[in-house]
């Protein structure tokens, strides 16, 4: 795709002593071992994307790369190019970065039922695969069984990057009829009406997305602000012509706060106040826009 690029990644599997057992002192006897193994796969976004941007950085002179500057990147698929049989779940776990933008550890705990037995003069131990990469952390299914532990590797991928669109702002539109209403502006999620003044009188008005894909103009928090007076940080008048209080969005870009604004969306209801549980596919919601002038919430 013409906004993708495909980065080099190095990682390192490598193995963890789960048990060891010396039976070389005992001629005649045997050992038998029943163990537990846990499989834990975390993921740290806020290093993962630092490393992933430094290794954008150092790609831009390839033809392959052709980054473009200040945007920032996602991933949309890894593949693992060093011949391992764990390259399903390390690519998996690459898969969840491009669902999710939030930090993940996830345990799971299987009991080992293979007995092992380790006979007179045996030393055996069992050893558990890990992978580790920028920001990735997964302990593996896979496990093996010797006398001494397995020597780590280097595990090569490449990883496919498409290039992310953030809202940077979100504008007002007045119309004087519902017929004019803008096509990109904020769809109401359960399909009602998307005029902010419905109800109220005053000019039709929308909200519209702007984007950029500079990820330092990216919003990280959207705020309503209602006044008395007319105010100049933020939306223009959201109640245009009705009369009553001035109403506004304040926006905010917090270079810390790797939560970035990807979509946005107009949430009406009658009876009562919206909660973020009304909304189960965003994690950001205002207060109310029509707060005190009845009507909708």
């Amino acid at each position: 795709m013409a906004n993708d690029i495909i980065i080099p990644v190095t990682g390192s599997l490598y193995w963890v002593e789960i048990w060891f057992r010396d039976n070389s002192s005992n001629p005649d006897g045997v050992q038998v071992v029943e163990s537990e193994k846990k499989v834990v796969r975390s993921v740290k976004i806020s290093q993962f994307n630092e490393s992933t941007k430094e290794a954008i950085e150092n790609t831009k002179q390839s033809a392959s790369a052709k980054a473009e500057v200040g945007a920032s990147y996602g991933v949309v698929s890894a593949t693992v190019s060093t011949e391992i049989s764990a390259s399903k779940e390390i690519t998996d776990t690459y898969s969840y970065t491009a669902r999710e933008q939030r930090d993940m550890s996830v345990e799971e705990t299987t009991i080992d039922r293979t007995k092992y037995e380790i006979k007179g003069h045996g030393r055996l131990g069992l050893y558990q695969a890990y992978f580790s990469a920028p920001g990735i952390d997964v302990s593996l299914s896979q496990s093996r069984t010797g006398g001494s532990k397995p020597p780590s590797e280097d595990v090569k991928l490449e990883v496919r990057m498409h290039k992310l669109d953030f809202i940077s702002s979100l504008e007002a539109v007045y119309t004087d009829n519902g017929n004019d209403r803008p096509f990109d502006c904020l769809h109401e999620i359960t399909r009602q009406n998307e005029d902010i003044n419905s109800g109220f009188g005053g000019k039709y008005v929308y909200l519209k997305p702007v984007y950029t894909n500079q990820v330092s103009q990216a919003l990280t928090d959207c705020r309503v602000r209602i006044e008395s007076n007319p105010w100049s940080g933020g939306t223009d008048d959201l109640a245009k012509g009705a009369g009553g209080a001035y109403r506004y969005l304040q926006f905010n870009k917090d270079a810390r706060n790797h939560q970035k604004f990807e979509t946005s969306a107009l949430l009406r209801r009658a009876g009562g106040p919206a909660t973020i549980k009304d909304a189960p596919d965003f994690n950001v919601l205002t207060t109310d826009i029509n707060k005190d002038r009845g009507g909708d919430y």
